[in-house]
């Protein structure tokens, strides 16, 4: 980093959705998230709908996807999205009333977190993770700004 700029932090993760209202709706019964900004194109149909998860911490949904990316074998790029919980238990408790079953059993990372995966309903992976203080890859929430 040169000197006096600050070190870029993860804004979002954008995914184009079939149904954007279904998507909204699933991330808010999952993950409690909630709209924080919608963009109209001309024709006053949603363009891009921002939910925050967590403050600074947003999901960008675009509508009208249609054709799933199919994963090649052994593929180059990106793999998942991770969130992080508190509880692993409880959040797939949880889901589980929702319908939401990990797509494998979960188990303990390398870094001694507890994770799971599960998918949106437009199969987008997502990696749940319990983080514990021990792990060296724990890190502090912050409070309020």
């Amino acid at each position: 980093m040169a000197a006096g700029a600050s070190a870029p932090r993860l804004g979002h993760v954008a995914f184009r959705v079939r149904d954007l209202e279904r998507s909204i709706a699933w991330y808010a019964a999952a993950f409690g998230a909630r709209e924080a900004f919608r963009a109209r194109r001309e024709d006053g149909a949603p363009q891009l709908v921002y939910l925050e998860l967590a403050p600074g911490q947003f999901v960008e949904l675009f509508p009208d996807g249609k054709n799933p990316i199919e994963e090649p074998p052994e593929p180059l790029g990106y793999a998942h999205t991770c969130l992080v919980v508190d509880d692993l238990e409880a959040a797939l408790a949880h889901l589980a009333t929702l319908g939401v079953a990990p797509t494998a059993p979960p188990r303990a990372g390398r870094a001694g977190q507890a994770l799971a995966f599960i998918a949106d309903p437009d199969g987008n992976r997502l990696e749940l993770m319990a983080i514990p203080p021990d792990s060296p890859i724990y890190r502090p929430t912050p409070g309020p700004a």
